[in-house]
């Protein structure tokens, strides 16, 4: 029984076993479909997750806000009417913008930018630019305070006239060569446009032009250049050559030249001084002169020469006079020989060919004749022991005398520096002064015999209370001054006395300023003032007081008086 009941149990697992395989089988296929609906219902849904993350962060795109300021040239108008910005990348963008309207770029994708924003006119010429080379966008900006502004450039401008045309040069190699005028209002507006850099204008208005450049180089307006002010230039007029006259004959290697001249349009004018030689060589002597007398020291004896003198106004207008002059010939100075003879007096001989002495004439004089000085035309001649005579011996065939110094005790004689020193036996030194009247000798007083025959004694002893004058002569002779471009006045004297040596040193180097000076003063007259009583008088005082001004003295140390001699006014 009970292996019985133990086969039936074992039966009964059996049984029960099979039917859950069975059941299971029949459960597998619809369970692995089941399955396949889930995970295919799950790839989907996060691929729409992946899609909508790229969307969402990997294709993001940005806006750009841009507030822009022109910093515009104050008096100028210029034609640009919109504003171009550039976003210049992997990616480019471009926009254009009326003025005054906001700048905005949209939908911009991420990624490193240069940035160019420019104020440009219809041809695309760039007025005013800004430039950001590096703009990185990954988010939406707002770029404020952008300024747009010229590049600034030095300008070199050149100008000249041709009768009624202008020619302007500009800087070379620029594309455009824009030209600006201002108005009756003081603004500067586009007048013309170049492309080569040789500006030609015609018909400029009798009031002038005045205008401002701008070059433009591919695409680019560079800042302005300043204002020129144009205006039809009227040359000065030709020089009048007053000195020297035509064909005149120089007797020596100096001459003063002297020449009158006006501007029409009262431009101050320079003055360019050239010689010419019967070389045609043309030699440049004095350049950029500003008055009308030069000293010239370096002629050349016995030769022909054209002298020109241009006269040059400030806007390139010149104007020229030529005169023809020559030099005397060549002269052999001749060398004179002034001997002491003794008892005999004074024998004058011409040692010019020291082989062959000549005697020329003989000064008699009763006495012992032992030592001759000559200066200027006039030799002292110490009678030992006796006198002093002075001779005139402007004529050496003729000589004769002109003064007698008793002067008992006088073994001595020297000339210095305008001083005639006499001493005498007992060692006294007298002192006279020959600057004014060389045969007049002046006596001035007593020094000590150190300072015989000194440039600048020391007087212990005045006997006259007049001080030293000098004399020191302009104009000597009968000289022309202009005073206009149609009169002259014929002076035949024009000197100055003054205080000391060393004033008459200063005169005698400021020549032409002296000069200048008269003629200045001469020309304030009219014709008609030179028949007035005390005219002369008047221009002398005149004179004193400019002069002193001008050397910074007075009547006391520096000009004393003026002698003015007038033969005519023509």
């Amino acid at each position: 029984m009970a292996d019985q009941k133990d086969q039936e149990n074992k039966n009964n697992n059996t049984i029960e076993y099979e039917s859950l395989i069975n059941n299971q089988e029949q459960k597998s296929p619809q369970n692995r479909e089941r399955m396949i609906m889930i995970f295919t219902i799950a790839a989907i849904i996060i691929l729409g997750i992946v899609i909508l993350f790229s969307v969402l962060f990997f294709n993001q795109k940005y806006n750009l806000l841009i507030n822009y300021e022109i910093i515009e040239t104050e008096d100028v108008k210029e034609p640009y009417n919109q504003i171009k910005v550039q976003l210049v990348g992997e990616n480019t963008y471009e926009a254009t913008f009326p003025l005054g309207e906001k700048i905005e770029l949209n939908s911009i994708e991420e990624g490193s930018y240069q940035l160019n924003i420019s104020a440009i006119d219809n041809s695309g010429n760039a007025y005013y630019y800004y430039s950001q080379p590096e703009l990185f966008m990954n988010e939406d900006k707002t770029l404020d305070n952008v300024k747009l502004s010229k590049t600034p450039l030095e300008y070199k401008v050149s100008y000249r006239w041709e009768n009624n045309d202008l020619y302007i040069t500009l800087p070379s190699e620029y594309d455009q060569y824009l030209i600006y005028r201002k108005n009756n209002s003081g603004i500067y507006e586009p007048f013309e446009t170049y492309t080569q850099n040789v500006i030609i204008l015609s018909s400029i208005p009798v009031e002038g032009i005045d205008l401002k450049f701008a070059l433009v180089k591919e695409k680019k307006v560079y800042d302005f250049s300043g204002s020129y002010y144009f205006q039809k230039n009227t040359p000065p007029n030709k020089p009048v050559i007053l000195s020297p006259i035509k064909n005149q004959e120089i007797t020596e290697n100096k001459i003063y030249f002297v020449w009158q001249t006006e501007d029409p349009d009262g431009d101050s004018l320079l003055f360019d001084l050239y010689l010419v030689d019967e070389s045609d060589q043309e030699q440049l002597i004095a350049e950029n002169l500003q008055t009308y007398f030069y000293e010239y020291n370096n002629l050349i004896m016995d030769k022909n020469y054209t002298l020109r003198i241009v006269a040059k106004d400030q806007k390139g207008g010149s104007s020229y006079s030529e005169i023809n002059f020559s030099t005397g010939p060549l002269s052999q100075e001749k060398v004179y020989l002034y001997s002491p003879s003794g008892q005999m007096g004074v024998t004058i001989y011409e040692v010019t060919d020291p082989s062959n002495p000549k005697e020329i004439s003989t000064i008699e004089i009763t006495g012992n004749v032992t030592d001759v000085i000559k200066h200027d035309n006039y030799l002292y001649i110490l009678n030992y022991q006796k006198s002093l005579d002075i001779a005139d011996i402007s004529n050496l065939s003729s000589p004769r005398i002109l003064r007698n110094l008793d002067l008992p005790g006088i073994n001595g004689i020297k000339i210095a520096n305008g001083y005639l020193y006499v001493r005498f036996e007992n060692g006294e030194v007298d002192v006279y002064s020959i600057k004014n009247n060389p045969s007049n000798p002046d006596f001035l007083g007593k020094t000590e015999i150190k300072f015989y025959g000194a440039l600048e004694p020391e007087i212990r002893y005045i006997e006259t209370e007049s001080p030293v004058e000098l004399k020191v002569e302009i104009i000597k002779g009968a000289y022309p001054v202009r005073i206009n471009l149609n009169n002259r006045v014929i002076v035949s004297e024009f000197s100055l006395t003054v205080a000391n040596s060393q004033m008459k040193e200063r005169v005698e180097n400021s020549f032409s300023r002296v000069f200048d000076t008269f003629r200045l003063i001469l020309s304030t007259y009219k014709i008609e003032d030179f028949t007035k009583n005390g005219i002369t008088e008047e221009i002398e005082g005149k004179l004193v007081t400019a002069l002193n001004e001008l050397f910074g003295t007075n009547t006391s140390n520096g000009v004393k008086s003026v002698n003015v001699e007038i033969l005519r006014v023509e």
